[in-house]
């Protein structure tokens, strides 16, 4: 082999460095376009920020943040008779789930009393010991899941139901002695600063 035929065939360091990105927003292919403008905006509290009609498809464009222009794009032109989820079905055919952070156990009580007042399907709280979640369908199935960070961090996937009636202290309590008797605990910070070794973070534009 020549150093011409060598040098074609050795990627560069720019090659082999990861591509600078960071995840940004995600599209959502409906039917019923109206029913799902009204949960994601008078539910969750998004703002139609833009909508419009182009390649065969009327769009809604939503946003929680004035610095991202969409968030959530939703498109006409889901199959009605597109099958469930094979193995639960609480999971999406295609997408699994969508999730949203939030702030507080407070906040996360709140999206639980709002979905019940929507008549939301399938709500599932749950404590993965690194979160506490709540796992619910919007009005087409697909599964959405409204998330907390806890302080610690075990071994992945681990899901046990949450009790929201507990005082935050409660749920404190009983989620970090379950980490601690748990593989793999550790606090959260002291896992992401070791895995944040391991990964390529995106470099704003200067």
């Amino acid at each position: 082999m020549n150093d011409v035929t060598a040098q074609v065939r050795s990627p560069s360091q720019a090659t082999k460095r990861a591509v600078n990105l960071k995840f940004s927003h995600m599209g959502i292919s409906v039917r019923n376009l109206s029913a799902m403008e009204d949960f994601y905006t008078n539910v969750l509290g998004f703002t139609v920020t833009d909508r419009g009609h182009a390649g065969g498809m009327n769009l809604v464009f939503l946003s929680r943040d004035p610095l991202d222009h969409h968030q959530i794009v939703l498109a006409t032109g889901r199959p009605d008779n597109l099958p469930g989820n094979t193995a639960n079905p609480q999971f999406g055919p295609s997408i699994n789930q969508i999730s949203f952070k939030l702030g507080t156990l407070d906040d996360l009580r709140h999206v639980h009393a709002k979905l019940l007042e929507y008549g939301g399907e399938s709500i599932f709280p749950a404590n993965h010991g690194i979160a506490w979640s709540i796992y619910a369908h919007d009005p087409e199935g697909n599964n959405l899941e409204f998330f907390v960070d806890t302080d610690w961090y075990i071994k992945q996937p681990f899901l046990i139901p949450l009790d929201l009636t507990q005082s935050d202290e409660q749920i404190y309590e009983v989620t970090h002695k379950m980490c601690e008797e748990s593989e793999g605990y550790e606090p959260y910070s002291q896992w992401r600063a070791r895995i944040g070794q391991e990964m390529s973070p995106y470099v704003e534009r200067a």
